[in-house]
């Protein structure tokens, strides 16, 4: 296989979990590895500090080993890349005589999940909307009220690395229903499921996550009644399956106003809200957004990274643990800290979800408003 296509691949998965283009159903998430050799153990956390401290503590062996250093001194040089140079750094390591395959490893590994801290470093806030009277429009365009998904691709071809401000002051969130979680996003009975299922009684209050506009309240296909706010954060949200709507297109709403009542309308098999975050058009994971178990947001900024057909999303300062062999949900939570259910609902995955070596899973996430003062918010 050429390096070329090799890194394509890994790339090209980075954190898809599914295509908006319903034709799409065989799409999966690939990670090109060579064996199982890795620079570190598998459980070794490759930050930024965690570098720095090998590099520095592998200079003062006697014999130093010559080759690991080169490869950590190379594999740090990766987070200043963009895409374009990392292309080129592996085309080069595949020419070598001896050809690196562990630190190759590292590089896919690292690229199929996170976008360059030079990227992210480089990237600026998008701005809170200040209109009350069809936000978003710098983004999205025209604003519609006929159609949900009234976006296409070119929307956010052109994106890299967006940072999403999910709460303004007093612009909180509120969940839309109390967090008991039916259904994950993914891919479901051969198709992508675009957000997140959770149960309720029909007649049950359903409220907006946050504040912002109402774009579209109507009956749409399967959705069958569907409300779709548009927030001043650039995000959408959807609300679907609702018995009866409390909301028409151009309302304003704050976070956790009542916009209608859950039901079982469209394609549905039970009484249940299906909820999905959007940017642009394209589902993200909304628990990549919000900790079900606990029904708050994990952060106070969200991390997007363009990926071909999606968005990687996961909140700013986000600490990831790469799986090696024979490890295990519960001893992950236990090595971190954490519970199962914190990692299951970082990584919109459950118990029985079978973990691959090599796979990264986000173990921590900073709180709320941590890292607000120090993000860049474009004028």
């Amino acid at each position: 296989m050429s390096l070329l296509l090799a890194l394509f691949m890994g790339l090209s998965a980075l954190g898809v979990q599914g295509s908006t283009d319903t034709t799409r159903t065989d799409t999966v998430t690939a990670v090109v590895v060579y064996g199982d050799d890795l620079l570190l153990e598998a459980d070794e956390a490759l930050s930024d500090d965690r570098l720095e401290q090998l590099l520095d503590s592998l200079c003062t062996l006697d014999p130093a080993p010559e080759d690991l250093i080169r490869d950590l001194r190379l594999f740090k040089r990766i987070r200043s890349m963009d895409t374009d140079q990392m292309v080129v750094l592996i085309d080069s390591l595949f020419e070598l005589d001896t050809v690196p395959y562990p630190l190759i490893n590292e590089i896919n590994l690292y690229a199929s999940n996170m976008p360059t801290q030079s990227a992210v470093d480089q990237a600026t806030l998008l701005p809170w909307s200040n209109t009350n009277i069809e936000p978003g429009q710098e983004v999205y365009g025209a604003w519609n009220t006929t159609n949900p998904n009234a976006y296409g691709p070119e929307l956010s071809q052109k994106d890299t690395v967006v940072l999403v401000q999910l709460t303004n002051g007093p612009c909180g969130f509120s969940m839309p229903v109390p967090p008991v979680v039916t259904s994950r996003f993914g891919w479901r009975d051969g198709r992508p499921h675009n957000g997140i299922d959770l149960d309720l009684v029909v007649g049950d209050q359903v409220r907006s996550a946050f504040p912002g506009v109402v774009r579209f309240a109507g009956t749409f296909g399967g959705f069958g009644r569907l409300v779709v706010v548009r927030h001043y954060n650039g995000l959408e949200t959807y609300y679907a399956h609702l018995h009866r709507l409390k909301v028409k297109s151009g309302d304003v709403v704050e976070a956790g106003e009542t916009i209608g009542l859950g039901g079982n309308s469209g394609h549905s098999t039970g009484s249940h809200l299906h909820f999905e975050v959007r940017f642009k058009g394209v589902p993200i994971d909304p628990s990549h957004v919000i900790a079900f178990t606990e029904g708050e947001l994990l952060c106070d900024t969200l991390v997007l990274k363009k990926t071909r057909w999606s968005f990687a999303a996961y909140p700013m300062g986000t600490q990831f643990h790469t799986v090696g062999k024979g490890e295990h949900l519960y001893a992950i939570a236990e090595h971190y800290g954490t519970s199962i259910n914190a990692l299951c609902d970082l990584n919109g995955i459950t118990r029985k979800t079978r973990l691959r070596v090599g796979q990264r899973l986000m173990v921590s996430a900073p709180q709320v408003n941590d890292l607000a003062q120090t993000t860049k918010v474009a004028r």
